[in-house]
């Protein structure tokens, strides 16, 4: 057990280019999403905006605004660039810890998908799961 939570945790390499894009990514968003609501919130109570835009008669033009700034938070949102690649990670050498094999992280998971051939040696470790004699030559 102790191995399998090691290697869940372990970083993949591709989470190291994830947090790098993630790191500017993110204040960009924030940054957008707040110009979006500063852009709706001050047409909204433009003239033009108070004569164009059919707002509700259950909602403020604040609130109109603010749906804009948070849709374009949340439609933008990074989530799955941070969070897919640790779960795929532990999910992975999670159902691989279920048939017996163990996966020491998400570096080696990488390099698993360039695997082109594998090759079995024939002493019965695969079968019997120990490994055992079947001939013996005296010379």
């Amino acid at each position: 057990m102790k191995l399998v939570e090691s290697a869940q945790q372990a970083k993949a390499p591709i989470k190291e280019v994830a947090d790098k894009i993630a790191k500017y990514f993110v204040p960009i968003i924030v940054l957008l999403s707040i110009l979006a609501w500063i852009f709706w919130f001050s047409y909204a109570y433009s003239d033009t905006g108070k004569e164009e835009l059919y707002i509700g008669k259950d909602s403020s033009r604040f609130v109109f605004a603010f749906n804009f700034g948070i849709s374009t938070l949340v439609i933008a949102c990074p989530c799955a660039l941070g969070l897919a690649t640790p779960t795929a990670v532990m999910v992975g050498t999670g159902i691989a810890a279920g048939f017996g094999v163990l996966i020491k992280g998400g570096d080696v998971l990488e390099r698993i998908s360039k695997i082109s051939m594998v090759v079995f040696d024939k002493t019965g470790t695969l079968t019997a799961g120990e490994p055992q004699v079947t001939d013996l030559i005296d010379v």
